[in-house]
This record gives C-alpha cells, sequence and structure tokens, in this order.
C-alpha cells in the first residue's frame, strides 16, 4: 500500500504520528477533508477557506474550562479556587499526587500533532492554490491572510505544547510513513525560537483588523501577543533557571510593540468586556457564545452546578479601596469583611447577602445558598464565582444564556507581560512599569489608587503578581503563572473558606481549611503521555515521573 499522505485520514491518522509506517499503513485510504482529495481540496478556493476554518476548530479549545471539559476548571486546580465535583476529570488529579504519565485528562500532545500536520499540509498546499479571474484580487489578498493565520495557528499549537511540556519535538512539514518518526524532543529554546519565528511570519501577513464577517481569525496583533506571551513564559523560572536578563529584555520588548500598535485599549467595563463580541481590549477571542457557562457556574437557587467556587485565598488578595492590603488598611472591618474592596471583588466572587438579579444570595450556614448545602452544586468555601457570567442570563424560570465569549489575549495581559518582563530586566522599575500597571488599576468603574512610588524590583513583582492575580482570575492563567514562577509547593498547601452564622442581625466570619493539598515542583511540566514513550523510543520523560 502507499504511504502517500494525499488521502489520510485526519482524526486517526496523526494520533499514530510517531508510531511507525506498518501500523500508519492501515490508515492511507481515507480521504483528508471529508471524503475529498487533498487535490480537491487545495484546488479550490472556498474548500481551502474551509480547511482552514477546521484547523481553527480543532487548534483551539476553550482553555478556562480544561480541554471542554465541563467538570474541570483550571482555577479550581489553584490557590484562587475549589471544585467540590468528584466526577471524573476533577481537578484534584493536579494536586493530590496522582498527576502520572498514565493520568493526565487534560494532556493535549495527541491532538496537538493532530492540528499541526493539518497545518503543515496547509502551508504546503497554499501557495499552489489557483485563483479565479473573476476575483483575483480578492482571492490574491486572501491566499496571503491565510497563510499568516496557519502560520499564527502552528505558533498557537507549539505555545500550548510548551507551557504544558517544555521541549517537543518539532514537526513542520508533512511527514511521509517512510521517514523515521522516532523524532527526538527539541529543545525549550528551540520550541521558543519556532514559535517566534512562525509569530514573525504571521506578523508580516495578517492584517490588522477585520469586517464583521472575519471577526475571530487570527490578526497582527494577535501573532505580536502571542509572541510577547511566548517569551514571558520563556524567560520565566521554570524555563530560565539562570534568570538572564537577555530573555526578559526581548519578553518586554515584544509586549511594548503590541502597546505601540495603538490598536488596544482596556474595555469601559472590567466586567462587561468578557461578555461583549467586540471590544477594544480583545486581541483573540473565541468566536462561539458558550451558554454552558451559566448553568455550570452559577449557584443552586439559580438552577446551576457551580462547578468552581472562589478560594478565601483569593477574596484576599482584593486590595481595600485604599490600595492596602486588608491586613493594613484602616478601612478594613471585620465584622464586614466584604465592603470597601477593589471594585473588580464584587465583580469577581459572589459572597454572603451579596445580591445576584435582584436576589440577595445566601452563603451562610442554613442560608438558601448556604455553605455545605445538600449536593455538590451548593459552595465549598462560601463564595460563588461572579466573573464569566453573565447577570442577564438565567436558566430559571425560563433559559435565557447570555453571552459569554471566552478572551484568548486582551490588552490587560498585555500590560502585565510588559510589567512583568520590563521589571525583571531592570535592578528597579522605572516609571514605564508604573504606567502599564496603573493603567489596569484606573479602568473606568475600577478606579484604585495608583501604586506607591519607591517600590523595590521584589516589592514591584509582589505588586505585579496579585495584580495579575485577580485581573485574570478564572481566565486559567493563575494554572500557568503558579508553574512558570515555580511557586506551586508555596501555595498550594491547602485552600481556605470562610464560614458564617448568623446571630439574629449580627453575622460570625471564621476562616477554615476545605481541602488539603499536595503539590511536587515535578508537576510544574506535564508528563509526556507514557502512550507516546512506548512509541517514541527517542522521547525523554520530564524529570520526576521516571
Amino acid at each position: 500500500m502507499s504511504c502517500s499522505f494525499k488521502k489520510l485520514n485526519i482524526i486517526l491518522g496523526i494520533l499514530l504520528l510517531f508510531t511507525g509506517c506498518k501500523k500508519l499503513d492501515a490508515y492511507l485510504d481515507k480521504a483528508e477533508s471529508g471524503g475529498m482529495s487533498d487535490e480537491e481540496v487545495f484546488g479550490n478556493y472556498r474548500q481551502t477557506e474551509r480547511f482552514l476554518a477546521q484547523v481553527y476548530g480543532s487548534g483551539l479549545t476553550i482553555d478556562w474550562v480544561g480541554g471542554n471539559l465541563w467538570s474541570f476548571s483550571y482555577d479550581g486546580a489553584t490557590d484562587n479556587g475549589y471544585c467540590a465535583y468528584a466526577y471524573w476529570p476533577s481537578p484534584k488529579f493536579t494536586y493530590d499526587g496522582n498527576f502520572t504519565p498514565n493520568n493526565n485528562p487534560i494532556d493535549q500532545w495527541a491532538s496537538a500533532y493532530v492540528t499541526l500536520r493539518k497545518v503543515n499540509l496547509f502551508l504546503e498546499k497554499i501557495d499552489g492554490l489557483p485563483i479565479s479571474t473573476n476575483n483575483r484580487e480578492e482571492e490574491q489578498a486572501g491566499k496571503i491572510r491565510m497563510k499568516g493565520e496557519a502560520y499564527f495557528l502552528r505558533a498557537w499549537v507549539y505555545a500550548e505544547l510548551f507551557k504544558r511540556y517544555g521541549g517537543v519535538p518539532l514537526v513542520n512539514r508533512v511527514l511521509q510513513a517512510s521517514d523515521d518518526l522516532a523524532i527526538p524532543r527539541a529543545t525549550g529554546e528551540e520550541v521558543v525560537d519556532q514559535i517566534a519565528d512562525d509569530c514573525n511570519n504571521a506578523i508580516a501577513l495578517l492584517p490588522l483588523t477585520y469586517s464583521l464577517r472575519d471577526l475571530g481569525r487570527a490578526t497582527k496583533g494577535a501573532a505580536m501577543a502571542l509572541k510577547a506571551r511566548t517569551l514571558l513564559y520563556a524567560a520565566s523560572l521554570l524555563h530560565n533557571p539562570e534568570q538572564k536578563v537577555q530573555k526578559w529584555q526581548k519578553a518586554a520588548a515584544a509586549a511594548k510593540e503590541v502597546m505601540d500598535l495603538n490598536q488596544y485599549r482596556l474595555h469601559e467595563s472590567f466586567k462587561g468586556m468578557l461578555h461583549t463580541r467586540q471590544s477594544v481590549e480583545t486581541i483573540f477571542q473565541y468566536t462561539g457564545n458558550y451558554e454552558d457557562q451559566l448553568r455550570n457556574n452559577l449557584m443552586p437557587s439559580q438552577g446551576g452546578f457551580s462547578i468552581v467556587q472562589p478560594s478565601q485565598e483569593l477574596v484576599d488578595a482584593f486590595e481595600m479601596k485604599d490600595g492596602k492590603s486588608y491586613k493594613e488598611s484602616p478601612l478594613y472591618d471585620a465584622l464586614n469583611p466584604y465592603e470597601n474592596r477593589d471594585p473588580r471583588f464584587k465583580m469577581t466572587v459572589i459572597h454572603n447577602n451579596m445580591p445576584w438579579r435582584s436576589v440577595p444570595i445566601e452563603t451562610f450556614e442554613g442560608g438558601l445558598d448556604g455553605l455545605n448545602g445538600p449536593g455538590n452544586n451548593y459552595t465549598r468555601t462560601g463564595y460563588y464565582l461572579a466573573k464569566t457570567l453573565d447577570e442577564t442570563g438565567s436558566i430559571t424560570p425560563i433559559w435565557r444564556p447570555g453571552s459569554h465569549y471566552f478572551i484568548y489575549m486582551r490588552f490587560a495581559e498585555v500590560l502585565l507581560n510588559y510589567a512583568e518582563a520590563q521589571n525583571e530586566a531592570l535592578d528597579a522599575p522605572d516609571q514605564s512599569v508604573y504606567d502599564a500597571i496603573n493603567q489596569i488599576r484606573a479602568r473606568p468603574g475600577v478606579n484604585m489608587p495608583p501604586l506607591p512610588g519607591g517600590l523595590t524590583k521584589v516589592q514591584m513583582r509582589e505588586r505585579i503578581r496579585n495584580e495579575r492575580r485577580i485581573e485574570l482570575a478564572f481566565e486559567s492563567h493563575r494554572f500557568w503563572d503558579i508553574r512558570r514562577w515555580r511557586i506551586g509547593e508555596q501555595v498550594l498547601k491547602e485552600v481556605h473558606g470562610m464560614k458564617i452564622t448568623r446571630t439574629g442581625a449580627n453575622w460570625k466570619y471564621e476562616p477554615f481549611i476545605v481541602e488539603n493539598r499536595f503539590y511536587n515542583n515535578k508537576y510544574d511540566l506535564f508528563p509526556i503521555p507514557q502512550t507516546e514513550l512506548n512509541r517514541n523510543k527517542n522521547l525523554v520523560q520530564n524529570p520526576g515521573y521516571n
């Protein structure tokens, strides 16, 4: 049987990417795209567009909920939150000692290489795509744009692999079954260089904006922001143990280039940006309306499942309105602990007696949505999630899902990326570091005071990390930040909640341990799946998993 890849089945064939010709041959008679040959797909402009759309569909997952697994929440696997669900795959496997090469439900190795195969095929074929005489100008521009999108998507997939595994095999062409498929891992630096090169190619080819019809496609700004994010990760302690300052400088410069585009700015509403299809803050966004977000995280009295619940650790991270921590501020009242907080607090966390759709939510013991109520839907921390949920939506008495647009990259992250990288690149923070953070704090509706002057590099690092934590809470960043900063063993020891009891008109607040956790620094990198190690003898497992 021929070892040509012309008619390879996408879904099954690449799952065997590193096996060998014998197993691969069984799938060679399947067509690449819906029964069509390569010539049919890449001989027609519209079919080529559809093929690229399929690459978007397979290559981009909603990272906030763990590879589209409804019972997993990335923030529920951090000190930001807790998930009461024991259903597979609960976040518990990431911190209970059971994170192994044979047990990683959020692994993306195989699916990533499926997508890489499709992208590589696209890049090999796109230059030969014929264009019609009737739409020559439009289709010629479309060829250029689609090629840029493919470079972006390849960079995206490698970035997702890099933040999980570090160095991975680099496969940048369509492999033939006659090739040696036992490809060793590239170094982390080689993978980062590949991502940066693909981003640079995408930047040169992509437009800044699209018409309404093409919203959701990668733009020049998206490629620049992805490059900046990847360089930030590469400069962080996990991937830069020697803390080479040049890596931080490159990350800061890349983020600054996004800022200097003057294409993006902060949305006028911290809460509203996540429910807006077109926002000046959005750089790259999942275009579908993820309606199940409402059902998955509303409190039980509203008909929801309350999958992820904010922790007391996250609550304590929110400053008071004067910019000081609750431990230092005279505004803090232990008998009324949720008032006078950074306004983002009430846009992120539902606390006891806080109205939701004009109904006060009772999280006190014995309340309608009270602590440790019957079933997994009830809070175990004393809090429910407000951020990512559209308050105009409802489940009861009628299904009205509201709007839930997952943002992959937004301008606030770019500002935070720049501030962190620039601070680490200098001996002491300069004004540009302050300006980036203070811009976020000054968002309309937030209006937090600027950071105090004269902070040391270490003090600024802590302020940036805390700002990042609360600004990006429940957008999955904390999961990866804990790993790249290598702080898991410090912050993932236990998670707390707040027990609230009422006697007449008086409230009593008692913090308590919800769950003890175990974290080992080896978890900072995912284990390579054992199935892949069995197939490819040139793969080397990440440290600590052998």
